[in-house]
């Protein structure tokens, strides 16, 4: 996770301390893993919020392959490979530094693809005035659409399965959705994607998990029943969900 590589001095968790100081013996996270495994995935999450000078390291990984830690042992990555995820290009700053989204769903993918690596390319090259970690990277850069309407609904799909099955395992009671009950639930979820996958996990968490967790709660429950959800309401923004016996 590259957000807590944010300080400058947070190197020294990567690469090990260097002589004299503390830690120095024991070498570094991401060479001491990869001189362990060097036929491994490295997946460096949100890259984009790392210090600009520990992205500095990364010019001699893509590079040559390798890099030496503070006891001078080199990690050799020759065998890896390499994963940077980013949200670069999704918001932007105009000419007043008012951060704006420059991309939204609906857009045609081939719009999509050259609005975000035309902000990747400008975010190196005169945000961090690095366009040479631009150009070890190449043209390897996989531009994500944002979900689409049928895929959300797939993904809603397997949550509330999640939900249900969770349900059916921790407290032995098996619910029920009717269907009509179900589409709108989905509708709800799913109504905006902007915020991809995660943001139909948090709509589906505020309104129906934590009403449903409280509605378990607050219900004296025999193990082994079948429950139904009956209605979900919402009052002054607070969700509620009803239950009551199937059958």
């Amino acid at each position: 996770d590259m957000s807590e590589f944010a300080a400058e001095h947070s190197a020294a968790r990567l690469l090990g301390a260097p002589p004299g100081y503390i830690g120095y013996d024991a070498g570094g996270e991401l060479t001491n893993a990869v001189r362990a495994r060097p036929f491994s995935v490295v997946l460096f999450d949100e890259i984009e919020k790392a210090h600009p000078r520990i992205l500095d390291k990364f010019l001699q990984i893509l590079e040559d392959g390798r890099l030496t830690d503070g006891r001078g042992q080199t990690a050799y990555f020759s065998e890896a490979i390499i994963v940077f995820t980013s949200n670069l290009g999704i918001y932007v700053e105009d000419e007043a530094g008012v951060r704006r989204q420059n991309v939204a769903p609906g857009e045609p993918y081939e719009e999509v693809e050259a609005k975000v690596r035309g902000a990747i390319a400008d975010h190196f090259k005169f945000r961090l005035m690095r366009p040479e970690i631009l150009n070890r990277i190449g043209d390897n850069v996989v531009v994500f659409d944002f979900i689409a309407p049928d895929v959300a609904a797939r993904i809603f799909e397997g949550m509330l399965a999640n939900v249900v099955s969770r349900v059916r395992r921790e407290h032995g009671v098996t619910l029920t959705i009717p269907p009509a009950l179900l589409e709108r639930l989905r509708k709800l979820c799913t109504a905006d994607l902007s915020n991809g996958g995660r943001g139909i996990g948090n709509r589906m968490e505020s309104v129906f998990i934590n009403p449903l967790a409280r509605a378990l709660f607050g219900a004296a429950l025999a193990p082994n029943v079948e429950i139904a959800v009956t209605d979900l309401v919402e009052i002054d923004r607070i969700w509620t969900v009803s239950l009551q016996p199937a059958g």
